[in-house]
């Protein structure tokens, strides 16, 4: 199946830049995954869900709509759906996502097609014109970036005056249990930037800042489970290293340790965030 990857003339800047090898990995990992994402990420989609329902009820009708990370797509058409007359644009760096997020809502008669546009590029080099953005969804998507300063700087850029970015993110104290297990010298499980760090790189950037800490912890039947569960959101970093049979009847044990009544736990610390673009005042003028 072809798919036309395309953004609003209106909107489009510059081309997205080549990604760095390492985000080339990041696409091919989600082009592998694509197909299964949906039933997969479970606790992903429960994290979505508690931010989409802190989005601003109306926004003009006019209104140009970024779900940033979009995956195959569910988030970018709620927002669709959400937001009648609204242009929303779903963003990936996976092609097989876009493609699969194509192919859900073709299917769909709920939203015109002329009002989803499908967009391959990169949080960190956003194709998009300055200040042309009413709103940004965000959901777990942005820790896959090196650094929060690159994507919080195109996010300055890329918001209208007054805008805003609702942006949902892992902190430290993430996934504590799979460290646990996986006790290896490698670290081949990611750490993950604080609310405090991303806060100062937004301010930098010229957004208002607010933001809130949200616990979770969900539970697994076995640690096949836990692993597929964790690919979905930047956990894992590749090490070039393959595992010995040791080495993951060991990890085993080590969480099985932490099983509760209810199965294997697995602990997110979801930092919610909500970016806005002040204003700019003139002094002097009246």
């Amino acid at each position: 199946m072809s798919i036309a990857v395309s953004v609003p003339p209106a909107e489009l800047a510059t081309p997205p830049l080549t990604p760095a090898t390492s985000r080339q990995q990041v696409a091919r990992a989600f082009d592998r995954g694509a197909a299964d994402y949906l039933t997969l990420a479970q606790a992903q989609h429960a994290m979505a869900a508690t931010l989409f329902a802190s989005l601003p009820e109306r926004l003009p009708a006019d209104a140009r709509v970024l779900d940033l990370g979009c995956g195959p797509g569910h988030w970018t058409l709620e927002l669709a759906q959400r937001y009648s007359g609204a242009c929303c644009m779903g963003l990936d760096l996976s092609l097989e996502m876009l493609r699969e997020a194509a192919r859900q809502t073709s299917e769909l008669a709920s939203v015109s097609p002329e009002r989803l546009h499908w967009l391959l590029a990169d949080a960190e080099r956003l194709p998009l014109a300055d200040a042309s953005l009413d709103l940004v969804f965000s959901s777990l998507a942005v820790q896959w970036c090196d650094s929060p300063r690159q994507w919080l700087a195109e996010l300055s850029r890329t918001l209208k005056p007054g805008a805003r970015a609702h942006i949902n993110t892992l902190g430290p104290g993430t996934l504590k249990e799979v460290r646990h297990a996986w006790q290896r010298a490698d670290d081949s499980v990611r750490h993950f930037p604080s609310a405090t760090h991303i806060a100062r790189h937004a301010e930098a950037a010229g957004l208002r800042c607010h933001w809130q800490l949200r616990p979770r912890v969900f539970h697994y039947p076995d640690v096949a489970a836990v692993m597929a569960s964790i690919k979905g959101i930047g956990a894992q970093t590749a090490t070039g290293r393959r595992l010995t049979r040791a080495e993951v009847q060991q990890a085993k044990a080590r969480h099985e340790t932490l099983r509760t009544a209810k199965g294997l736990p697995v602990s997110y610390q979801v930092i919610e965030l909500v970016l806005e673009k002040p204003f700019r005042i003139a002094y002097g003028q009246h």
